[in-house]
């Protein structure tokens, strides 16, 4: 006769594993998240969750709305923000498991499948700091749960609706959406009054975007791209400022970025664990074509559009096509369930965490932060910083916007002069300023209009007022102090006051018209290097920073002053020994 205990251990056995996966999957993420603002657009976003503003392109409305909650609730609302990312993928996971667990109805394959999303390089990194991502994945699983579980007209609305709220997020999802959308016209087979009615609950959803109009015209502070009026909020949501990178790939570059999303992905399933994906997709094209067809169509749509797009961070595009080969994965196990058993779970997810540990952990990382403050800590109140890069700049607006720091200072990304609405928030961020400047500006204003609402232009004028008015901040400000922070050669602040000599200064240069003998103190900066240099990015960065305090070191030796130089040369060395 069974005990008690085992008998509730068998009805409840799926909703344990759960449980037991959720706590783990919290705990990793928890214990490796990263504590404070972290590269690339972190600053910006949070920076926008704070002041309910709007972010770069495609403006993630329903994002800054729920971040925005999270950014006040008590703490330091970047960690908050970053933990909100963490909520977004233990909420996906526990979606995906029992969407398994409704294919399969195993909870060893839905333990497993769950565990590959989890703790896949592609979502860990994303789920532990600040991005939009891990709600994109979110919605990928949801709207494939809903579909799994779709009995009435009821469910049908309510998915038509969660899929046009899905694209207020992030674009990528189209390569699941559309593919579900032909799916349910064919397996579902509503009416034509249904199918309108559906189209528009999609479009209720999609509606959130209006909040980038109405936010703008309520003078948001940070208002990416200006969206004031309805032909800024086209441009703002067809990407129109990216798409210079998006399709006008050559063929070779197209093989280049095809050959690394590839490994991404074989990546993610530890290589031996591929052989899933193409047992369900035969599975499914065996028995279950229109099945077959919605993840293949949505793999590959999402395939080709990540090969054909030329940014750095590119990976979480890939999120659609992932959680698409990850639900296909599951139909190719079921045949081989009866060799999955219980005990294996627990040794394949230990395996998991501990081989993606190095490559996914922020823990313990304050380089973002780090960075920033040593590019600005030392610099003279009410000077000015022009910034060539985006991980420098990035951070300041969370210091500025969200604690409050460094107002006295007037800090400027110099890519994005290239846009109106940038110029914009220069007024309104430093009004006394762009009064000194406005002259240049508004020459420069004058073209770049041309540029941006299609006007026919002459580019040679455009840089020559580009460089013009970035000459103009430099003589307002060369009194009390103008600095350039240029990791790497730039053409355009090379033409800007060619005559004036660049000193290095800590990890700036010091832009003057007189040869002066300066040195920065080292001792008064640090910058706290992870334990695990896992990112691209941050190993980039990490070679800057050398090269910044080799060119100080260059420097004071050449002006003598051994006493700084060597103070330098201290200073990098335990840098680089951390």
């Amino acid at each position: 006769m069974k005990s008690a205990g085992n008998l509730w251990y068998q009805r409840y056995h799926k909703q344990i594993a759960l449980f037991s996966l959720s706590a783990c999957v919290c705990a990793v993420y928890l214990f490796s998240l990263c504590p404070t603002v972290y590269l690339i657009d972190s600053g910006e976003l949070a920076g926008v969750s704070w002041t309910l503003g709007i972010a770069h392109p495609t403006g993630y409305p329903l994002y800054t709305l729920i971040s925005y909650f999270f950014a006040h609730l008590p703490g330091e609302p970047i960690k908050n923000l970053n933990i909100l990312s963490a909520v977004f993928s233990l909420i996906a996971l526990i979606f995906l498991y029992l969407s398994i667990i409704k294919i399969t109805n195993n909870k060893v394959i839905a333990v497993l499948i769950a565990s590959l999303y989890a703790f896949s390089p592609t979502i860990w990194r994303v789920s532990i700091t600040n991005e939009v991502y891990p709600l994109t994945g979110l919605f990928c699983i949801l709207l494939l749960y809903l579909l799994f579980t779709l009995r009435d007209i009821k469910g049908y609305y309510f998915l038509m609706f969660l899929m046009g709220l899905s694209f207020t997020n992030h674009f990528s999802i189209f390569s699941l959406a559309l593919p579900i959308f032909f799916y349910l016209l064919i397996a579902f087979r509503p009416s034509l009054k249904q199918i309108i009615i559906g189209i528009g609950f999609s479009l209720v959803g999609i509606s959130l975007y209006l909040y980038l109009l109405f936010r703008t015209q309520g003078g948001a502070e940070l208002a990416w791209g200006n969206t004031c009026n309805l032909q800024r909020l086209f441009w703002h949501l067809s990407g129109r400022q990216y798409q210079v990178w998006m399709f006008s790939l050559t063929l070779e570059e197209i093989f280049a970025n095809l050959k690394e999303g590839v490994g991404f992905l074989l990546r993610d399933y530890l290589y031996i664990f591929i052989f899933f994906p193409i047992a369900g997709f035969y599975f499914l094209f065996k028995n279950i074509p229109r099945l077959f067809w919605l993840f293949f169509i949505a793999f590959l749509l999402n395939l080709l559009y990540t090969i054909n797009y030329a940014i750095p961070d590119i990976e979480p595009y890939y999120i659609p096509g992932l959680v698409a080969l990850l639900i296909t994965s599951s139909y190719g196990l079921k045949n081989f369930q009866r060799f999955l058993k219980s005990f294996l779970t627990i040794p394949i997810v230990i395996f998991l965490i501990v081989l993606n540990y190095r490559d996914c952990s922020l823990r313990n990382n304050y380089f973002g932060l780090d960075y920033a403050h040593s590019h600005i800590a030392q610099l003279p109140l009410n000077s000015l910083l022009i910034c060539s890069y985006w991980d420098i700049y990035s951070p300041t607006i969370y210091l500025r916007k969200v604690r409050g720091l460094y107002k006295d200072l007037i800090i400027i990304d110099k890519e994005l002069l290239r846009r109106t609405w940038y110029l914009d928030y220069l007024k309104r961020e430093y009004p006394e300023f762009y009064q000194r400047v406005e002259p240049d500006i508004n020459e420069y204003l004058t073209e770049l209009y041309k540029f941006e609402y299609g006007i026919p232009y002459n580019p040679y004028t455009i840089q020559e007022k580009y460089i013009k008015m970035i000459e103009g901040f430099v003589s307002v400000k060369e009194s009390v102090g103008v600095f350039f922070a240029l990791p790497f050669p730039d053409r355009d602040l090379n033409q800007v006051k060619p005559d004036y000599y660049r000193i290095p200064y800590g990890l700036n240069y010091f832009i003057t018209r007189d040869t002066v003998k300066i040195a920065f103190d080292f001792s008064k900066i640090s910058i706290r290097m992870p334990s695990l240099i896992n990112d691209r990015r941050l190993g980039y960065d990490f070679g800057m920073v050398k090269n910044m305090v080799n060119n100080n070191i260059i420097y004071l030796n050449t002006i003598k002053n051994f006493p700084a130089a060597e103070q330098a040369r201290l200073w990098l060395k335990r840098f680089t020994q951390q």
